[in-house]
C-alpha cells in the first residue's frame, strides 16, 4: 500500500443544535470578520490540560477580545481556562461552523505546551484545569463525538511530530 501526503478528512458533527462542524487543517488566512473564536489544546507532561467551564472540561476556548490576534486571543484564553502559560504555540488549522441559514464562522485552532497549570486567574469563568490522557478525555469531555474524537488523535499526533526538543 502507497503512503499519500494527503491532508486528514474530518467528520462532521452538529453542536449547539444551530451549527454543522468540522475541522480543516489548513494554514489559509481568514478574514478578520470570519473569525467567531479560537480553541488550543495544550499538553503538559504527555497530557493535555483541561479548564472546568460552566459547560464541562474542555480545551481552553473563546471569542477575541477587540484589537487582539487570534494568537493573543489563544494565549489569554490558556491563561484564563486552565492558568498557564502557552508555550510553543503552533496554528493547525481550523473549525468551520455552518448555520443553517448558511453562515460560516471560522475558528483558527492551536496546538502548544506549558509547564505548569492551574493558577487560575480570579475572575476565570473556570472552576479548575487538570491533565487527561488521551484514553481518560472521551469519559470526562463535557460533550464527545466523532469529530473530537478525530482531533485530539490528530492534535496528539500533530505534537508528537514535533522535531524541536521541546517537551510535548
Amino acid at each position: 500500500m502507497r503512503e499519500t501526503n494527503a491532508p486528514p478528512s474530518f467528520p462532521s458533527a452538529r453542536w449547539w443544535d444551530d451549527y454543522l462542524v468540522t475541522f480543516e487543517p489548513t494554514l489559509d488566512p481568514i478574514e478578520p470578520e470570519q473569525i467567531g473564536a479560537v480553541v488550543v489544546f495544550v499538553r503538559c507532561e504527555g497530557a493535555f490540560v483541561l479548564g472546568k467551564v460552566p459547560r464541562g472540561w474542555c480545551t481552553p476556548s473563546g471569542r477575541l477580545e477587540p484589537g487582539e490576534t487570534p494568537l493573543e486571543a489563544a494565549a489569554r484564553e490558556v491563561r484564563e481556562e486552565i492558568g498557564a502559560a502557552l508555550e510553543n504555540p503552533r496554528l493547525i488549522g481550523r473549525y468551520r461552523l455552518t448555520a443553517g441559514d448558511g453562515g460560516t464562522i471560522l475558528v483558527p485552532t492551536y496546538v502548544g505546551t506549558t509547564r505548569a497549570y492551574g493558577d487560575i486567574p480570579p475572575g476565570s469563568e473556570s472552576q479548575g484545569a487538570q491533565r487527561f490522557s488521551l484514553e481518560e478525555i472521551p469519559a470526562v469531555y463535557w460533550r464527545w463525538d466523532d469529530l473530537l474524537e478525530r482531533m485530539f488523535a490528530y492534535v496528539e499526533r500533530e505534537l508528537n511530530r514535533r522535531d524541536d526538543g521541546i517537551e510535548s
